[in-house]
C-alpha cells in the first residue's frame, strides 16, 4: 500500500552568508570556501525560487541541528563570482506580506536575489528596488513588511573570489494527500 503526500512546505529556515578565495579552482575552490565561511559546506545545495510560506519560521544557526553531511540543504541563495582585485557581492532581502494593514495575518514571504559587483549600499539599495517591485507588479493586494538583509562583499586578493548569501531550509511539512 502507499500514500499520496503533497508538496514540501517549507518550516524553519536560518540565514547565512559567508566568502572565500582560491588560487586553483573557482567551483572547488573560492565557492566551497564561501560555504565554508557560511557553515554550509557539508551539503549539496539546492536552490529554491523566492516565497516564503506563511507558516515558514526563522531560527539562528545555534538552534538548529543541522542534517548529516553529505545530504541536500535546499536554499533560496544569491552567489557572486569573481577574480583578482575585484569586488563581488552577494545579497538577499526577505520581507513578510500581511494580508491587512494592522500586519496581523501573514500572507507569506517575498525573497529576492541580486549578486554582482555592488558595493553594499548599492546591493541593499538595488535589493530594495527589486522587492518593492517585485511586490507591487505581482503581490499589491499584500502589505509588505519590514524588509531584512543578508549580504556579503569581498575584495579578491586571489585567483578566484565568491560572496553568497542566503536562507537555508532545515525542515519541511509534508502534508498527506486524499485520493479523489
Amino acid at each position: 500500500m502507499s500514500k499520496l503526500v503533497g508538496n514540501l512546505i517549507p518550516n524553519t529556515f536560518f540565514i547565512t552568508k559567508g566568502s572565500g578565495e582560491s588560487d586553483l579552482e573557482l567551483h572547488a575552490g573560492s565557492y566551497h570556501m564561501a560555504l565554508f565561511d557560511a557553515g554550509i559546506s557539508d551539503f549539496n545545495i539546492m536552490t529554491y525560487s523566492s516565497v516564503l510560506p506563511a507558516t515558514a519560521h526563522l531560527a539562528t544557526m545555534d538552534e538548529i541541528d543541522l542534517p548529516p553531511f553529505g545530504s541536500e540543504l535546499k536554499t533560496i541563495m544569491a552567489v557572486s563570482h569573481g577574480y583578482q582585485d575585484e569586488f563581488v557581492s552577494a545579497g538577499v532581502v526577505y520581507a513578510w506580506m500581511y494580508k491587512d494593514e494592522n500586519f496581523d495575518e501573514k500572507a507569506g514571504g517575498l525573497v529576492c536575489e541580486v549578486s554582482g559587483r555592488y558595493r553594499i549600499e548599492e546591493l541593499e539599495s538595488r535589493l530594495i528596488r527589486v522587492i518593492n517591485d517585485l511586490h507591487q507588479k505581482t503581490y499589491s493586494q499584500y502589505y509588505l513588511g519590514e524588509l531584512n538583509f543578508i549580504t556579503e562583499g569581498i575584495t579578491i586578493e586571489k585567483r578566484y573570489g565568491t560572496a553568497l548569501a542566503g536562507l537555508c531550509f532545515m525542515d519541511f511539512i509534508q502534508p498527506e494527500v486524499s485520493k479523489k
